[in-house]
């Protein structure tokens, strides 16, 4: 286990923290999912829990080899079950229990939360009171994505590690490491936000050539040529993931709309590829982005409920009726 090169400077930062004053008992690492959050909490709570720390975990001694299997007593991982795209008030109940309980092997006991955003009220008010009262020997380590989105009672008792995106420089020198061609990483990194290991995944994953396709029955939905449940199907069973693809994409349509190169959109030329021949109005595309904002927002909090396949119709439905074709022109 090891950190990426970007987080360097958080870590060190970390360490001399504990080794001074103390690390307090909860701490809210908050950035982009691509930026390693998850791994940096592992690394943590596998260096709290070693038996001879010291910049590090030191990988030997039984402590980090339970880490290592996944079998640690004295770790606790909390996320949403695999029914429910939120944390309910029994996963915290369950986290309360076992923080208060004696460590059994390790001087402490160290718990992940993650993502703070998709816990209920109930959950969060029963995560506050641990907050307010928390045991001498336990860490709660929280991973936000979106740390505002966060209720401010609980912010206010975490102490907040934020992770910035690393400089392309060094995303695209990590992409290159793990053996991404130097044309593929810039799209990558392009395409995805300068997430390195967003771009990663987008690269090694069926991922990129999904939303290619995704493009491609846009395109002729907007032509006409595509049949609305052809496309509406099987979009909805990745509703999650043509979302957030279609409102990147939409906001790249609106940068185009207004006269912005394409090296400024994060899809490249592909937007000002769409508005070929058709102009957009872009009232309608500014409430287009609103309401896909929304649905992505509600998503994200694991509060969604929506029928998914009637929610892309409606969608498909507006995307084609945000277009107008010039006089002698037709979207047919």
């Amino acid at each position: 286990m090891t950190l990426y090169p970007w987080q360097q400077s958080i870590w060190q930062s970390l360490v001399r923290r504990h080794q001074t004053s103390g690390l307090p008992h909860a701490l809210m690492f908050g950035g982009p999912e691509g930026t390693g959050k998850h791994p940096l909490c592992l690394f943590t709570a596998t260096w709290l829990l070693c038996k001879n720390p010291a910049d590090g975990p030191c990988g030997q001694c039984h402590s980090c080899q339970l880490m290592a299997a996944g079998t640690h007593p004295d770790f606790m991982l909390c996320q949403p079950e695999e029914d429910s795209r939120q944390i309910r008030i029994d996963t915290i109940r369950r986290l309360n229990h076992f923080i208060y309980s004696t460590p059994q092997i390790s001087q402490c006991q160290v718990v992940i939360l993650r993502p703070l955003e998709v816990m209920n009220l109930s959950a969060a008010n029963a995560l506050l009171k641990t907050l307010e009262e928390p045991p001498g020997e336990s860490f709660l380590l929280l991973e936000a994505e979106r740390p505002g989105s966060v209720l401010p009672t609980i912010r206010s008792r975490c102490q907040t590690i934020s992770l910035p995106l690393p400089s392309h420089d060094d995303a695209m020198r990590w992409l290159l490491e793990q053996g991404v061609a130097a044309e593929d990483a810039e799209v990558a990194l392009k395409r995805n936000a300068n997430e390195p290991l967003t771009a990663y995944d987008w690269i090694t994953s069926e991922l990129s050539g999904q939303q290619n396709h995704w493009l491609e029955q846009l395109q002729q939905w907007m032509q006409g040529s595509l049949p609305l449940q052809v496309i509406a199907d099987p979009w909805s069973k990745q509703f999650a993931d043509v979302l957030a693809w279609w409102y990147d994409l939409s906001c790249d349509l609106m940068r185009a709309a207004s006269g912005a190169p394409p090296e400024l959109c994060r899809h490249g030329h592909l937007a000002t590829d769409l508005l070929h021949g058709v102009a957009a109005d872009t009232a309608k595309l500014i409430t287009f982005l609103d309401k896909l904002q929304h649905l992505n927002a509600e998503l994200m909090s694991g509060a969604a409920h929506h029928n998914k396949t009637l929610t892309i119709e409606v969608l498909l439905l507006e995307w084609r009726r945000m277009f107008t074709a010039p006089v002698g022109a037709s979207l047919s």
